[in-house]
């Protein structure tokens, strides 16, 4: 069984949910530049931005078929990460982390990835791949990435929020319900959110109706070490559908001239693996549900 600890350090949301590169690379460097920037006017929004830009660059020099170029569109994209990893912190040194800094950070991943796949499309057409394929298989690939993106974000909020109790940004469809409020772009980043939270919910049907029982019921000591002990297959799953794996394949992948093979693994294997993780959640969700509900037998039934 998984040894959880309350969360006490910002410079990670919890060892049991974070991939050995955050935790050992992408986090301790994050932190860093948090806690330079903390006495700063700087906002973590605007890390956020610098990530984006820093981001948009390297999916540019993905175009190209030059091996060294693609090594500096690598680099960039690693360096943006760190800035991905920085402005969370910088909000949570400053216990100032918000919905709409979560949109907005999920807006630039997000961004990061079209304009890294629009860029691939330029790559395959000029290197003769057939003009349709290219858009077919991109946009496949960039489906996938949506869901598998919003999975493992679902999986590992939904651990720290019932498995550990701290630590997680979890949000169900009731919690982000209305019109947004404010700027046009806080407006537009609330509209983003409820979408994405609205897709993790029909992806994971039976393990949201677990939570909101759970919201009403309260959550002891006994489910939540039932729910990490049956959560320790699904976390490892999580680390092979996450953005790391993915830098990984698309940089190998660039350097041997195959760009194709990272858009269908990402498109088929890695959906394929997504199918797995979704099934063994919602069955986990399905028992657990039972332990809470054991004369209700009806809970293992979904409408």
């Amino acid at each position: 069984m998984c040894s959880v600890k309350p969360q006490n350090d910002l410079s990670h949301k919890g060892q049991a949910v974070e991939e050995w590169a955050d935790l050992h690379f992408f986090r301790p460097i994050g932190i860093r530049i948090a806690r330079a920037l903390q006495p700063t006017g700087i906002s973590a929004d605007q890390v956020t931005l610098w990530s984006l830009v820093i981001g948009l660059v390297a999916g540019h020099l993905f175009a190209y078929q030059d091996r060294w170029t693609n090594v500096i569109g690598f680099v960039l994209f690693i360096v943006s990460d760190i800035f991905d990893s920085a402005d969370g912190q910088l909000a949570r040194l400053r216990g100032r982390s918000t919905r709409f800094g979560r949109a907005l950070d999920g807006i630039s991943d997000n961004l990061r990835f079209v304009n890294l796949y629009f860029h691939l499309i330029y790559r395959l057409i000029h290197a003769g791949f057939w003009g349709p394929g290219a858009f077919l298989l991109v946009a496949a690939a960039g489906l996938a990435h949506t869901f598998q993106s919003a999975a493992i974000d679902f999986v590992r909020n939904a651990f720290l929020y019932i498995g550990v109790g701290t630590g997680g940004e979890l949000d169900l469809p009731e919690d982000v319900a209305g019109a947004g409020h404010g700027t046009v772009l806080q407006r537009f980043g609330s509209r983003v959110y409820r979408d994405y939270v609205l897709r993790q919910a029909h992806l994971f049907p039976r393990s949201v109706k677990l939570i909101r029982l759970l919201r009403s019921r309260g959550i002891t000591d006994a489910f939540r070490v039932e729910y990490r002990a049956r959560q320790e297959v699904v976390l490892p799953l999580c680390a092979w559908l996450g953005q790391n794996i993915r830098f990984v394949l698309l940089g190998v992948a660039a350097v041997a001239a195959h760009v194709s093979a990272f858009l269908w693994v990402e498109a088929v294997w890695m959906s394929l693996l997504l199918v797995v993780l979704l099934w063994i959640h919602e069955w986990n969700a399905t028992a657990l549900g039972g332990l809470l509900d054991p004369e209700r037998n009806g809970y293992a039934r979904v409408t």
